[in-house]
């Protein structure tokens, strides 16, 4: 009886660089500030359950006119961030939840009709490809 070999299996996929996998778990939210008002990035970890303790990590970052801040998020299994620009006397502009693996830049402006957010640009987190 001959000898039948079996086809070999498919070489398994490489791991993926631990900075690559380290980018995943982090976003970098930026905010560029316009205008002449005062302004202030902040941040919070607020629990996914009711009840439970609010974690540490908040932040309340002042902006200065024509110049970014910048922010280093980490993600959280059991809280999400809660982000947002706010001067005194106008209502707060709440920024997207943070998207991991990403370096987020938004502008703020601060105008006599109110505070505007919008975001300006998008980019991945890590080596070029």
């Amino acid at each position: 009886m001959p000898f039948l070999l079996a086809p070999a299996p498919p070489p398994a996929a490489a791991p993926a660089p631990a900075a690559a996998k380290a980018d995943e778990r982090s976003a970098v939210v930026c905010v560029r500030a316009t205008g002449r008002r005062p302004l202030t990035f902040s941040g919070a970890l607020i629990p996914k359950k009711p009840g439970a303790a609010k974690p540490p990590g908040a932040f309340d970052l002042p902006l200065t006119a024509n110049g970014e801040q910048c922010n280093h998020l980490l993600r959280s299994k059991v809280a999400d961030w809660s982000l947002s620009v706010n001067t005194p006397g106008f209502t707060a502009c709440r920024l997207a939840a943070p998207e991991y693996g990403y370096r987020v830049t938004y502008t703020a402006t601060a105008s006599a009709r109110g505070l505007k957010c919008a975001q300006a640009a998008r980019a991945p987190i890590g080596p070029w490809k």
